[in-house]
């Protein structure tokens, strides 16, 4: 059978997400022909990987006019109407799913075989008020007997390019079954959802709202957007994906990571280091910045490089020549090290940007420091240090193995050190104080992902700004050139620009195009110990509950009062969105 895909690709990042070349290449064998076509630029990276594959004939790109309907359009005007008539099937569909979870082959071949059908597709939408019954529109295949008739060219070439969304499905997703149909065609769904039961569902569309249904009946492909519609049973879905498939969900997390954010609650329990293999050779260049203002605690950290199977150059940085002094007495001098005074201001993490003429050359930079805590308890700082060490120390080797395997990975960073498990001290209040800064520094580095922290109760962050990273990935972080000015004088006041940089550094990597993992706590703690720190009597006020006494006084509440009803009515408009989109 000759056989077409004309495929349509949008990311609003301009990339080409790992879960599109995962899904060609599951999906090319069963084409003669395959059409790419792309509503958004794509990178020249993204463009290698689709042509270097072989997974596509050709690619083609658009402006994002008209949507996935006169994307489709344009590329079988492109193709020609005559060249379209040789085919004995044309697939239309776009990259909105993930998939395919299971083999898709004998579905497909089965409705190829059944002879009583014209064109079908993977879901259809029961008749409402709103809409008829109809297929949706994610992907469609049209037979000869549609593709030599001509209403199909006339339907197609009446497409226009509408610009809002809602009237491409009004006018196109809705109403193409009922176009051909009418002209006495037939159609069936790979999942007939029309006698499915509805209960607790707010629309009867299964792909959005009922995903678990969509997983219980083997359909192989599951929507972008019932992740984010169902993030309460999200973990869930990539579970049984998971146990029931060798579709490989770090795709799904990657994707669903950089088109929304990175910390997404229900992602977060599958970034914790997995797999984690035998180290082999390196192919990366790997760096480690150690900043020892603490110098008796220098041999803990070297016992441990000495034991590293794996080449590396170390930077040793402190902020007096008589600690440098100490350090080379420590260490001797070696080939592989060099040592830096660069003063006592901005603890780590400024000596780590001015290394940066060093650290460019490098594909991988651990970055750590002799930690000690004045302010607090000798525990806060011991026991964080030593839990720090035993997370993204010790298993560097293993962590560095990841990076090779894994091109999207550009951060590690440890879990929540036990101090911080029983000891309430980062609150949505505390954190909210960093916003400002952490939203300057943003515009500083002139990042292109749109985020404002200020609208965020707390961050996923590098606690004691321990690291693994790629370069590439926090070089927004080096290029700003921060001056020594910019940084507060020791001692160092709470919620300073360090504080904001320590809490940057995921989304840095996010907004860079890569994902971050976390390295898991050797301490095993029951998560009773944050349940019974956070859910405190003196904050289960009801939702309405607003002391404005901490919240504005007089004007807080003159302010509460236009806020709250216009939030209301945002929630409400978007739910009504969201149901009829």
């Amino acid at each position: 059978m000759k056989r077409l895909l004309i495929y349509v690709h949008y990311n609003k990042n301009q990339e080409v997400s790992p879960h599109v070349l995962y899904q060609l290449k599951k999906m090319r064998p069963l084409f003669s022909q395959v059409l790419v076509v792309s509503n958004s630029p794509l990178p020249e990276q993204g463009l290698q990987d689709l042509e270097g594959q072989a997974l596509v004939d050709q690619v083609w790109e658009r402006a994002n006019s008209g949507f996935d309907f006169a994307a489709w359009r344009d590329a079988m005007n492109n193709l020609g109407w005559s060249k379209l008539r040789e085919f004995d099937s044309l697939t239309l569909m776009n990259d909105t799913c993930f998939g395919p979870i299971w083999d898709f082959t004998p579905h497909f071949l089965g409705m190829e075989a059944d002879e009583q059908i014209d064109f079908w597709g993977l879901t259809n939408f029961r008749a409402t008020k709103e809409f008829p019954e109809h297929l949706q529109s994610y992907f469609l295949t049209f037979k000869k007997s549609i593709l030599q008739d001509q209403s199909f060219f006339d339907f197609w070439q009446n497409v226009q390019d509408y610009e809002n969304v809602q009237d491409v499905i009004n006018h196109y997703e809705s109403g193409v079954t009922t176009y051909f149909l009418e002209r006495g065609f037939q159609y069936k769904a790979l999942f007939d959802t029309t006698q499915e039961a509805t209960e607790g569902m707010l629309h009867p569309d299964f792909t959005y709202y009922n995903p678990r249904r969509i997983l219980e009946v083997g359909l192989p492909f599951l929507k972008v957007k019932a992740l984010d519609a169902n993030q309460s049973i999200a973990p869930y879905l990539l579970d049984t994906i998971q146990i029931q498939s060798d579709y490989p969900t770090e795709l799904i997390v990657y994707h669903m990571s950089m088109v929304n954010q990175p910390d997404s609650p229900y992602l977060l329990g599958q970034k914790y280091l997995s797999n984690l293999r035998e180290f082999r050779s390196l192919k990366g260049r790997v760096a480690i910045h150690l900043h020892v203002f603490y110098t008796d605690l220098l041999p803990e950290f070297l016992t441990v490089f000495e034991q590293f199977p794996f080449a590396y150059d170390l930077f040793l940085t402190t902020d007096t020549e008589a600690k440098k002094a100490e350090i080379l007495e420590k260490t001797g001098q070696q080939d592989n090290q060099e040592v830096f005074v660069t003063g006592n201001r901005g603890r780590d993490l400024f000596p780590m940007l001015l290394l940066k003429e060093r650290l460019v050359g490098y594909d991988y930079v651990g970055h750590f420091h002799t930690k000690k805590s004045k302010e607090a308890d000798f525990w806060a700082g011991e026991s964080w240090r030593r839990e720090l060490i035993q997370m993204l120390v010790e298993p560097s080797a293993a962590i560095l193995t990841q990076f090779e395997e894994q091109p999207k990975l550009g951060l590690v960073i440890a879990d929540i050190p036990s101090f911080f498990r029983y000891n309430r001290i980062v609150t949505a209040w505390n954190e909210h104080q960093m916003a400002a800064a952490m939203n300057q520094l943003w515009e500083d580095m002139g990042l292109s992902k749109t985020i404002d922290f200020a609208g965020m109760d707390t961050f996923v962050m590098s606690y004691g700004s321990f690291a693994w990273f790629r370069y590439e990935a926090l070089k927004p972080l080096f290029d700003l050139d921060l001056q020594a000015e910019a940084i507060p004088e020791e001692p160092l006041p709470q919620n300073s620009i360090l504080h904001a940089m320590e809490r940057l550094l995921v989304y840095i990597a996010w907004n860079q195009g890569y994902d971050f993992r976390i390295s898991p706590s050797p301490k095993v703690l029951t998560p009773f110990i944050d349940n019974k720190l956070l859910n405190l009597n003196g904050d289960l006020h009801p939702p309405t509950f607003v002391d404005f006494n901490y919240m504005g006084g007089i004007k807080g509440a003159l302010k509460y009062i236009v806020l709250g009803p216009a939030r209301a009515i945002k929630y409400i408009l978007k739910r009504l969105v969201a149901k009829y989109s």
